[in-house]
């Protein structure tokens, strides 16, 4: 054997075991990244619980205003005050329309009716429907914090 036949299986052997140690780092880096992925939560975040709904003149007196975004009526009174009753219906989630006629929430989806005051009249609903605290913040704005329920019968007086 040569010196130059040697040479070229040294310079072959290094460049096939240079494509392999490349091989091997690149994938011993991709699962590396893909375990680091697994480990990491995949955290939905909700909206926030708290938030203003404007000021108290920008909502009637009698038929309740339904915000929808929100999913949440805000009625006001002119003796009891403001209160916010919440839009989802206890058994499925369907979003609850409210009827002046007869003055109850009905659920267009399994046909759940709810007494004014939230309390169930017709089943499938297993609960009443929530009612949440509303204060007045600072700036003068009403202010909804759907993590406070409270009694069908609070109400904010302004």
């Amino acid at each position: 054997m040569t010196r130059e036949s040697t040479g070229m299986k040294r310079r072959s052997f290094l460049g096939w075991g240079t494509a392999g140690l490349v091989a091997l780092c690149s994938a011993v880096g991709i699962s590396l990244g893909a375990v680091v992925r697994f480990l990491t939560p995949s955290v939905f975040y909700e909206p926030p619980q708290t938030f203003k709904i404007g000021n108290p003149g920008d909502y009637p007196f009698g038929q309740p205003t339904f915000l929808a975004d929100e999913k949440i009526f805000v009625f006001r009174d002119r003796d009891k005050g403001f209160a916010v009753a919440s839009g989802v219906c206890t058994h499925l989630g369907c979003t609850v329309a409210y009827f002046q006629s007869d003055q109850r929430f009905h659920c267009p989806c399994h046909g759940s009716v709810f007494n004014a005051d939230g309390t169930v009249i017709h089943s499938p609903a297993p609960r009443p429907l929530e009612w949440f605290e509303v204060t007045l913040a600072r700036d003068g704005q009403l202010n909804v914090d759907k993590d406070k329920i409270v009694l069908p019968t609070y109400r904010l007086m302004v």
